[in-house]
């Protein structure tokens, strides 16, 4: 019978030195040294404002990455994922609007210290609503003063000690600023504090990810990374340490032979899925690999695990550009995953890629008006998109459909003549 796990997550107390020089590591700091580099261009007449706020924009993106990669259990800073975001890091920004709106309404009709207590009822309650944010993704069930209230009474004294460190870390990110300004040449100070900034929030986010990490039992949550549980037994273990024992040895085809046994004879978790994935990449093997991936990408599916699902799709385009999954109904799922998280040339690749495997499905007409609207969003590809709107106009046999191909159609400028 599978026994609990053994140890527990280090507390984040026993982890300063560690949460302080997170965004100075790995990915995390080429991620900070990039955006403070980008954040030059604010300074571009007209346009630089724009740029300062995508650039910022970028940053909460990437930091609500490392909050859910370290409530995952993942330790490491992840690589750079702006273009997956699934709509919460737009959420996240939504909710900073929304507290401003709530301070300068309490300033205005309240008064200065009305308004100065809503500050710090927010600035106490904020921590507790990212973090429900990163937990379940729901803008509305993280404004609710419940929520905050509840992650408050469960996590106990320690969730007033984050609050305590992420004032810490905002004091000493404004006081280094203050410092940096004063001894350094005006631009250099600019990105010297843009850079500290940068630092606060990942170091931040990464704080509050392991809050979750660290007290996911009470919380409700899930980690769901490969290392996430230190300790833990699984039906797999047993499994997993033999084949990474054969890895360690040389013996890569012996733990893959192993691994394609038992992954074809039961069924096996997302951590075994996951170690034959990357030791199949190893290998080389294209056929092998890209067999694996339907069936890898069905089990991220049915377990929610969209965005692992839509990394996958993406890097099996990259090596197969025909790839498509097992099921037609969860190609257009991820599609529609894709979509709402921003990924427009994953949504173009994965509707070329069924067009070219299913030609006669029933929803290949749609597939075909949608990529197109996509080729003339980006442009350039104007030829293609004729090509896939006459064909989609051919096989569609809905009326109010067709109405639409016809009307894209008239949106491309007329073919050049040789």
């Amino acid at each position: 019978m599978p026994s609990s796990p053994t140890t527990i997550p280090v507390p984040f107390w026993q982890r300063l030195r560690a949460i302080t020089l997170y965004p100075v590591r790995g990915a995390a700091f080429y991620s900070l040294l990039a955006l403070t580099l980008a954040s030059l261009l604010g300074m571009i007449p007209v346009i630089g404002w724009l740029v300062s706020i995508l650039v910022w924009v970028g940053a909460h993106k990437y930091a609500f990455e490392i909050l859910r990669a370290t409530a995952d259990g993942r330790m490491e800073a992840p690589e750079v994922v702006l273009g997956t975001d699934d709509g919460v890091v737009t959420r996240l920004i939504g909710m900073q609007l929304i507290f401003i709106a709530v301070i300068v309404l309490a300033m205005v009709f309240g008064g200065p210290i009305i308004g100065l207590a809503t500050i710090a009822l927010i600035a106490f309650l904020q921590p507790g609503c990212v973090m429900s944010l990163a937990i379940d993704g729901s803008l509305s069930h993280a404004l609710n003063p419940a929520t905050p209230l509840g992650l408050v009474e469960r996590i106990g004294w320690p969730y007033l000690a984050v609050f305590g460190l992420l004032f810490v870390i905002q004091a000493s990110m404004f006081t280094a600023a203050v410092w940096l300004a004063g001894v350094m040449p005006p631009v250099l100070a600019d990105l010297a504090v843009t850079a500290v900034a940068f630092w606060a929030l990942f170091a931040a986010f990464h704080l509050m990810g392991y809050l979750v990490y660290q007290y996911h039992e009470v919380l409700g949550y899930v980690p769901s990374g490969a290392d996430a549980l230190p300790g833990r037994h699984t039906p797999d273990a047993d499994l997993l340490a033999e084949a990474e024992g054969y890895v360690r040895d040389g013996q890569l085809g012996t733990a893959l032979e192993l691994l394609r046994g038992e992954t074809r004879s039961r069924a096996v978790g997302l951590d075994t899925h996951d170690l034959y994935h990357r030791l199949l990449r190893q290998d080389g093997n294209a056929a092998a690999l890209s067999e694996h991936a339907r069936e890898y990408l069905n089990l991220l599916l049915l377990e929610k695990q969209d965005r692992r699902a839509l990394g996958l799709l993406r890097e099996s385009l990259d090596a197969d550009p025909d790839f498509v999954p097992m099921q037609v109904a969860h190609a257009e799922q991820l599609v529609e995953r894709a979509r709402l998280a921003g990924q427009g040339q994953l949504v173009l690749d994965s509707l070329s890629a069924l067009l070219r495997a299913h030609p006669r499905h029933l929803s290949a007409p749609r597939w075909g008006l949608d990529a197109a609207l996509l080729m003339l969003e980006r442009g350039g590809r104007d030829d293609d998109a004729r090509a896939l709107l006459a064909q989609a106009r051919e096989r569609c046999e809905d009326d109010e459909l067709r109405d639409k191909i016809e009307a894209a159609a008239k949106l491309l400028p007329a073919p050049v003549e040789a």
